[in-house]
């Protein structure tokens, strides 16, 4: 079943009545949508994301708030006045130095260019990194001053793609770095793969297959085909276990090295 992502934080949901409930309900990403999420709270002390779920619990709630002195009702008024005025106060200076500081580091930017990413990409790919699976390593040498971490716990950054224009479109990213290295990382990996099957058939002719490093090969093998298909699968956009996998890892390597 294909996933539908969200526009504002790539979150990807299997259904579109989740991918609204999300866009309506999630706190992070109403931020990112720049909507200031309104609390409504009950007189019981339960809070609310929407009027209409208070008004649904109002109607079964059964608390019933003391009666307050005149004096009471003033002073709480008082104290919930200047605690908004604190808040407002408080909030004011920092969003806005943020804000800034965002658009200022955005705007020195360099783009992303795909000249650029097949360039750097394959200038530090070897044989070693290939072997190890360490390719991610590489995304976060290259990337490191042309991205912004704009939310490191969620792996979201910005960045100026090809046109120059801004994005957060980060997994687009990952992909076009995949499908910029992926010609020479194949040429690497079948030469790796040649060679372990070498040493796998003189091992055989050698009656050597209960030894070690017989399984050793094998797993190397294996693990190199499968790094190899799950690369590809990235480059072209395709999605199962082994290409979430390494698009998810990437962008976490990206969101904590840079």
């Amino acid at each position: 079943m294909p996933k539908l992502e969200c526009e504002f934080c790539q979150k990807e949901f299997t259904t579109k009545s989740n991918l609204n409930r999300h866009q309506r309900q999630a706190k992070y990403c109403l931020k990112l949508q720049g909507v200031n999420g309104e609390e409504f709270i009950c007189s019981c002390g339960k809070h609310f994301a929407w009027s209409t779920n208070l008004k649904r619990h109002q109607e079964v709630c059964t608390f019933k708030p003391p009666e307050k002195s005149e004096e009471v009702q003033v002073l709480q008024e008082t104290v919930r006045s200047l605690t908004d005025a604190i808040k407002e106060l408080a909030n004011r200076p920092t969003t806005s130095k943020i804000t800034n500081n965002n658009n200022n580091g955005t705007i020195n930017l360099q783009a992303i260019t795909n000249n650029y990413l097949e360039t750097e990409g394959n200038k530090h790919l070897t044989e070693q990194i290939v072997m190890e699976g360490r390719q991610p390593e590489i995304a976060v040498k290259i990337f490191d001053g042309h991205i912004i971490i704009a939310d490191k716990a969620r792996k979201k950054i910005r960045y100026k793609d090809e046109e120059g224009n801004v994005s957060t479109n980060s997994r687009k990213l990952v992909q076009e770095f995949y499908k910029a290295i992926q010609s020479k990382n194949k040429e690497l990996a079948d030469k790796l793969y040649g060679d372990i099957q070498n040493s796998v058939n003189e091992l055989i002719a050698e009656d050597r297959v209960a030894d070690s490093d017989f399984t050793k090969l094998l797993t190397a093998g294996t693990n190199l085909q499968d790094r190899l298909m799950a690369i590809k699968n990235v480059a072209d956009g395709v999605i199962d276990d082994n290409s979430s996998k390494l698009l998810d890892e990437t962008l976490k390597h990206v969101a904590v090295g840079c």
